[in-house]
């Protein structure tokens, strides 16, 4: 039996959830022996999930073992309950961080977040595999993070490009260089995107940037190695760019990028990320352009996903139903406004509700009524990457 099949025929008898997707495409594990064989399998969208979750809590019925089972549990927006269900590695990002240089004579800063959502631990374990020094720091706190920084040698920094900009302005702000104060020589971004001025401005100070691409779902799935165009596919998951709509594969052309995992507790088998790519021409299955776009209403801010529904949820439940939200780039920085339609004050405490579901802090306008046209998107993403 392949290693596919019985992946197949284990999530089949185990999770209920991928039991009856299997049931309902009239399809049986015995089908389900190749690769190829895969794309018989209906893609589990990743939009899916909170209706998912919410019929059959707390996992959809695609986890194999218990909540009481699991080492962690997160909460990521939507919202989507995503497990942890072995220390080590789990989201088997070591192998991208090994690429980057990475290794046991590190000291690095892990600026992710450890609160819900998995990032923080999803870093933190795997530097320690690779026998790294690890500083939780968490997000935010520009000045005590500088601080570390210097006092503790840093040689390393894993985050979000957005926030290591802002680290490095506070630190020209004190008077302090790398090389001299600050001795930081490599870092791991993702959750963003990486423009040329952010290399560039790395490079200046003898910086190794490298890239990462994965989700809270399916952990690492490709990453930067300087070796080739592009990122690397991970080598511990399938990795098929899909027909958004079909679910076929597309071997040309920009399609849904959709995991595979060999995990026992936790199967996902055809999950759509919902992010779009390509395969870099002459690489195809081994090396993607990286993400070019979000197959749904969803629009990174921060790292973070922000939905249509969620803003209209909340503001509804203010009595406001008419509303745009734009996503701006200005510094280094994502910006989200959001214009709402109001011939009243706003409540002092729409941010914090906002914040509180999509985890973003918007800034908000209030525009009279009918100032909003009707014919435009409700969530516009006005950043250009260059």
């Amino acid at each position: 039996m392949s290693s596919i099949q019985e992946m197949v025929s284990y999530a089949f008898e185990h999770a209920e959830g991928f039991k009856k997707l299997m049931l309902h495409a009239g399809l049986s594990p015995e089908e389900i022996s190749s690769e190829s064989d895969l794309e018989k399998i209906p893609v589990l969208k990743k939009d899916r999930l909170p209706e998912l979750q919410s019929d059959f809590s707390p996992f959809g019925g695609f986890s194999t073992i218990p909540s009481s089972k699991m080492a962690r549990i997160f909460m990521s927006p939507g919202p989507i309950y995503d497990p942890q269900t072995k220390e080590d590695d789990f989201w088997r990002f070591s192998e991208a961080l090994e690429a980057a240089g990475f290794d046991e004579g590190d000291i690095v800063q892990n600026t992710f977040s450890y609160h819900l959502s998995p990032a923080g631990f999803m870093f933190d374990s795997a530097l320690r595999k690779l026998g790294a020094t690890v500083i939780p720091a968490g997000t935010g706190n520009r000045e005590l993070q500088i601080q570390v920084m210097k006092d503790l040698q840093v040689t390393g920094y894993v985050g979000t490009p957005s926030f290591f900009a802002i680290l490095l302005d506070a630190a020209v702000e004190k008077g302090w260089t790398i090389g001299n104060e600050l001795v930081v020589n490599k870092v791991f971004f993702t959750a963003e995107m990486t423009t040329s001025e952010m290399r560039r401005k790395c490079s200046e100070h003898g910086i190794q940037v490298y890239e990462g691409y994965g989700t809270a779902d399916c952990g690492c799935i490709a990453f930067e190695d300087k070796i080739g165009p592009g990122l690397k596919v991970t080598e511990s998951a399938i990795v098929q760019i899909c027909d958004p709509h079909s679910g076929e594969t597309v071997k040309s052309g920009e399609g849904e990028i959709v995991v595979t995992l060999f995990d026992k507790s936790y199967p996902l088998i055809r999950f759509g990320t919902g992010d779009l790519s390509c395969w870099v021409d002459g690489y195809e299955g081994k090396r993607i352009e990286g993400i070019l776009g979000r197959v749904s209403d969803g629009v990174k801010v921060k790292g973070m996903f922000v939905r249509e529904k969620q803003l209209a949820a909340v503001l509804e439940s203010e009595g406001l139903r008419s509303f745009q939200a734009i996503v701006t780039r200005s510094g280094n920085q994502d910006q989200l406004e959001i214009t709402i339609e109001s011939n009243n004050e706003l409540n002092d405490e729409l941010v914090s509700r906002l914040q509180d579901v999509i985890r973003v802090t918007p800034v908000i306008k209030r525009v009279s009524i009918g100032s909003i046209n009707k014919s435009e998107k409700l969530l516009v993403d006005q950043r250009k990457f260059t």
